[in-house]
């Protein structure tokens, strides 16, 4: 059985004003309400890493919101393990767009928030320099926030979200605002940290390239209201080269076309 079920999942903004794109579209955007996600039905196993492509706005964080319990869908229903999602729960994190980190901790001590039902200090401080050095920030336990670069900053959020050992992983956009190398290393850390913990994992993108490079399977949607175009598993060896692996290129070049894009750049 799929580790995470979403069936005939559709979400509707009320109360949203939105102008129809032309006088010829449906319109979606009929009175006051805006359609986002439609009739959504797909299925993943556990311990996957699940990419979700789709243009701005399509609905991917609203969906990823959903299955962390944030937002309630308008109809339709998401099982994670035997459980419906009513709510947030803790057996999964989500790791925001945004930086999470509390400003006024240091680095290890943001770690330690997801230690914090550990009574023994002594294993705790272990637990904490072990996430520490997962990530590569060894060396900066008592610094900042502040103190950090963007790429640094967003390694300490993904030690302190798999120092929880949740059973699910959410990332929405976790490369956003890095620089070209940055964005490549921390590629490169999300793919590794994935093969030591194999936890189950759902990874909002807009990079083509993210989804091909990380994902055990890749989630296409359509503009809204997203519906799904195309579901892939990834069956390619790691680690995966566009111009070695002529079939990845190729499926690469039919996702950007799938998304109004007619070459890949």
């Amino acid at each position: 059985m799929s580790y995470i079920r979403i069936s005939n999942l559709t979400k509707i903004y009320l109360g949203r004003r939105s102008k129809p794109r032309s006088l010829h579209d449906p319109d979606e955007h009929s009175g006051d309400n805006v359609l986002v996600l439609n009739d959504i039905n797909m299925s993943f196993e556990e311990g996957e890493m699940v990419c979700i492509l789709g243009p701005s706005g399509c609905g991917k964080s609203t969906l990823l919101r959903i299955i962390a319990g944030f937002e309630l869908p308008s109809c339709g229903n998401v099982v994670v393990g035997d459980k419906p999602v009513n709510g947030p729960s803790d057996q999964s994190i989500f790791v925001f767009q945004h930086s999470g980190l509390f400003p006024w901790m240091t680095v290890a001590q943001n770690v330690g928030l997801g230690l914090r039902h550990l009574n023994d200090e002594v294993v705790k401080k272990e637990r904490i320099q072990e996430y520490i050095e997962m990530v590569e920030l060894e060396g900066f336990e008592d610094y900042y926030p502040h103190q950090l670069s963007g790429g640094m900053q967003r390694r300490v959020e993904l030690a302190r979200a798999i120092a929880v050992n949740p059973d699910l992983l959410i990332m929405d956009e976790p490369f956003s605002g890095l620089d070209f190398l940055t964005h490549m290393k921390m590629r490169e850390e999300v793919v590794n940290m994935h093969e030591y913990i194999r936890k189950t994992m759902l990874v909002v993108t807009h990079d083509i390239d993210d989804a091909l490079i990380m994902g055990d399977r890749v989630v296409v949607f359509s503009g809204r209201p997203a519906a799904l175009k195309m579901i892939q598993k990834l069956d390619f060896p790691r680690p995966r080269d566009f111009e070695r692996d002529h079939e990845l290129s190729r499926l690469r070049s039919e996702i950007f076309l799938m998304l109004g894009v007619p070459y890949a750049v």
